[in-house]
């Protein structure tokens, strides 16, 4: 049984050891056993492994602990690829197969479904869309910290604040993993390093882009340090205080999707796995079945990463997005993609946790629609959906819960749900991303 919860911490003072039999695992990863009436998550723990654990909090009807001795192991246990995954937080399942990773993340999806909106998933109906399971990962932010006289560069040690100074990450693509040693030498040289932020970095089909956010103005010779590691690595640099200031390289930073380019900048969020990005596009717009003849609203629409695709096969697409920045480059991208484009293409900025009732973004016309809203969802513009009734509406979602709290609003409008994927956009992680289906009554 996978099991959901959020509790809060409580350290048990005299950490004592008890042996246990781990019978599950949960939607994080982590081993679930029972002890004196109470569930108990053991971190690094799997099905069928008998263990010496060391309770590190105790609650009233659970409590959590890490492994001390293991007397057995699962199977389905493999050797972590990363040197630091057992302090570094950024991991949570490295310890198991990539198909046991699956299946987790598939039956936390399922269980979800059933518990908070009645409906019944079967797993076996539930496609996964995965890709590599490591060096997947195009953009990573490193923490930076200078604290008694060392400088520290990497990811958030497991449940603290500290930071874990990180020689490789495996989960990162090549070309950023190769720069992570570079890269601590030189901000190790500034002397500045209390100025130091934390550090941006991202590869695409343009190039590697490295951001370097500081608190305070970093001086010329700190600056010509960065300037040199950009140049020798032939990666563009940005340094991003009060705003961000383009330092050496190229500026034109773009991805590609099929014989699209999307440009961005730096700091425009864009999906962190490229592979699965192209696959969930290409499901999404073989879901929505287009033709030349459909009008498709694309909600929370960012730059274009869903519209442009689509308004390469369709008549009309309508692109919404909150922030204002997006919608420009949006513009942009059709702009740039014209040639490529059957469909007309309109982008508005609006609010949609504040739908008007009658919004300009919203035509008649419009009979299929796709989401890809953040992980608060899109419980406010759900009404206006349904309100028209489309043929067809797909929901890509980064949070498991927020998606079946809106996934009831379709169901109850007399939808049904036709297809489900879970996207493996984050392999070794606890994170579930989804995409779903939703078909109105008669739609063939």
């Amino acid at each position: 049984m996978v099991l959901f919860y959020s509790p809060p911490k409580k350290v048990v003072s005299s950490q004592k050891t008890v042996k246990l039999q781990v019978h599950s695992v949960d939607a994080f990863g982590q081993g679930i056993a029972h002890y004196q009436g109470k569930t108990v998550f053991i971190k690094n723990a799997l099905p069928s492994e008998e263990v010496d654990a060391k309770l590190i909090e105790d609650k009233k009807q659970y409590a959590k602990a890490h492994v001390v001795k293991y007397y057995t192991k699962s199977e389905q246990r493999i050797a972590p690829q990363c040197q630091h995954y057992n302090v570094c937080g950024g991991c949570q399942m490295q310890h198991m197969s990539i198909d046991m990773q699956h299946a987790v993340k598939v039956e936390a999806f399922t269980t979800l479904f059933k518990k908070e909106a009645s409906y019944s998933l079967a797993a076996d109906d539930i496609k996964v869309i995965s890709s590599s399971p490591y060096h997947y990962r195009r953009r990573a932010r490193l923490a930076v910290m200078y604290e008694n006289q060392r400088l520290v560069v990497g990811f958030r040690q497991q449940e603290s604040n500290q930071i874990v100074d990180i020689k490789a990450c495996p989960v990162l693509v090549n070309e950023l993993e190769q720069l992570l040693l570079p890269l601590k030498n030189s901000l190790a040289a500034i002397k500045d390093k209390k100025a130091l932020g934390h550090v941006e970095l991202i590869h695409v089909d343009s190039g590697t882009i490295i951001v370097v956010r500081h608190v305070r103005p970093l001086s010329e010779k700190d600056t010509a340090l960065l300037f040199t590691l950009a140049k020798n690595h032939h990666v563009s640099l940005y340094l991003h205080g009060t705003e961000l200031v383009h330092v050496v390289g190229r500026q034109d930073h773009y991805y590609c999707i099929k014989q699209l380019k999307l440009t961005f900048s730096p700091l425009d969020f864009i999906q962190v796995n490229g592979e699965i990005n192209l696959n969930m596009v290409e499901q999404a717009i073989a879901w929505l079945a287009l033709n030349q003849h459909d009008a498709v609203l694309d909600l929370f629409c960012g730059m274009g990463n869903f519209s442009l695709p689509m308004a390469t096969l369709c008549q009309y697409i309508s692109g919404v997005e909150g922030v204002a920045e997006l919608v420009e480059k949006a513009k942009l991208n059709a702009t740039l993609n014209r040639a490529q484009l059957s469909a007309q293409s309109h982008f508005y900025v609006s609010n949609l946790d504040n739908v008007d009732s009658q919004p300009t973004w919203y035509p008649e016309q419009i009979n299929k629609v796709l989401l890809d809203p953040a992980r608060p969802g899109a419980f406010q513009v759900m009404d206006k959906i349904v309100e028209r009734y489309p043929s067809h509406v797909v929901y890509i979602s980064c949070n498991p819960s927020t998606l079946v709290r809106d996934s009831k609003k379709l169901l109850q409008a007399g939808y049904t749900l036709a297809k489900a994927s879970v996207l493996d956009m984050f392999p070794q992680t606890k994170h579930i991303e989804s995409m779903l289906l939703f078909i109105k009554s008669g739609t063939k």
